[in-house]
């Protein structure tokens, strides 16, 4: 089952080394660093704040260009393979369907955690922060690639339940998670942006001596934050790939016939 899953995670990032996807990684990377450029050309002076500019690289980076990597890239897994007439001849392979959905979700996750470094180091090239660049950069490439394994497993989940529409219940669970997360009650915690928002206050040591950030995230150690994370990736993966082997696709034509 691991040799079938790596040969599938093979094909697809030689599959995806195409010029459309080349762009499409490219315009994508550039979004937070073009904004940045922008709001710096403005007068915003990210730079001279301690912590905007890092909290304004976790926003641009793990929170919108992660998720919209996993969104493109992982949501369709199957639906791609069911409209490309290709399904049934992968799931008649001896590995079976478990294999095929986890190569495809480890090289969308990874070609989103590529695009989400990208971007965060031509974000970081147009602050130039005087100081602690570094350590930013480390923090959030972790949260990159933590944000990309967690939603990516969800956005599997909801493209094999929801085949033709996965991506728009990806996108509405999206918004629905930013709302959530500045709810103050115990839902919050259920949320991938709760346990990424603890690691970054936590790793950028912004919590030492602040009550109020303690008493907001709680008094969970980073590690067990990345355990929660992690979980919830493996978890949600398992999940999608019992569903995909309880259930029956049919191409389109078979469908018309």
């Amino acid at each position: 089952m691991i040799r079938a899953a790596w040969a599938v995670f093979g094909f697809e990032c030689r599959r995806q080394m195409s010029w459309g996807r080349v762009l499409g990684t490219l315009g994508l990377a550039a979004f937070p660093g073009g904004i940045l450029w922008l709001i710096d050309r403005e007068g915003g002076r990210l730079v001279e704040r301690e912590e905007a500019w890092p909290i304004a690289l976790f926003v641009l980076v793990p929170e919108i260009v992660c998720l919209l990597g996993v969104l493109l890239w992982v949501t369709p897994v199957v639906q791609t393979e069911v409209e490309g007439k290709t399904w049934p001849y992968l799931v008649v392979r001896p590995a079976g369907k478990a294999p095929i959905l986890a190569g495809k979700y480890a090289a969308g996750v990874f070609w989103s955690m590529l695009t989400g470094w990208l971007a965060l180091t031509l974000a970081i090239a147009v602050l130039r922060p005087p100081q602690q660049a570094l350590h930013a950069w480390c923090v959030i490439a972790v949260l990159v690639a933590l944000s990309c394994a967690a939603y990516g497993s969800f956005f599997a989940v909801l493209g094999v339940v929801f085949l033709r529409r996965g991506m728009v219940f990806a996108g509405v669970y999206t918004l629905l998670e930013f709302i959530v997360r500045w709810i103050p009650a115990m839902i919050k915690q259920a949320t991938v942006q709760y346990h990424l928002q603890g690691l970054l206050v936590h790793w950028m040591h912004w919590v030492e001596g602040n009550p109020q950030l303690e008493a907001l995230f709680g008094k969970a150690t980073p590690w067990q934050h990345v355990l929660v994370l992690l979980g919830y990736a493996a978890f949600l993966l398992a999940v999608a790939a019992a569903i995909l082997r309880r259930r029956e696709l049919v191409a389109a034509t078979e469908a018309a016939a």
